[in-house]
């Protein structure tokens, strides 16, 4: 009986092992599409801060342009798939959205920085990229 659970534990860490390690776009890739993606339909969009081309971590800043703002960071799903999530359920101003980013470059000097600005508020995230 232990051997079948202790065989089961090594296939599933087995797997979320493989699903960790998987490959991804590097950043400076995966972030020049969603600039161009949200650009063909007609917001604009740029890299405020650029970080690791490699391995930084993204952040996007969704400017609603009128003063109020949403913060996109990644986490991961319960099968360690990459998912987007809003910081907060409603706008936040973009001084504080702002703020935070600087505190957060001090850290972490890798951190890329996407600004949409698009007064529907979109983030031109893939619908798989998003958390629901």
């Amino acid at each position: 009986m232990y051997e079948q659970e202790f065989s089961h534990h090594l296939r599933v860490l087995g797997a979320k092992l493989i699903q960790m390690t998987a490959p991804q776009l590097k950043s400076s890739i995966w972030a020049d599409a969603l600039i161009r993606r949200a650009r063909l339909a007609g917001a604009f969009a740029y890299v405020c801060h650029h970080g690791d081309d490699t391995a930084g971590m993204v952040a996007i800043k969704v400017s609603h342009m009128n003063g109020c703002a949403v913060l996109w960071l990644p986490e991961r799903d319960e099968h360690y798939n990459r998912i987007w999530v809003a910081q907060s359920p409603e706008p936040q101003s973009e001084e504080d959205i702002d703020n935070w980013i600087r505190q957060t470059r001090k850290h972490d000097p890798d951190l890329w920085v996407i600004e949409i600005e698009d007064k529907k508020g979109r983030p031109f995230l893939l619908e798989n990229e998003r958390a629901s």
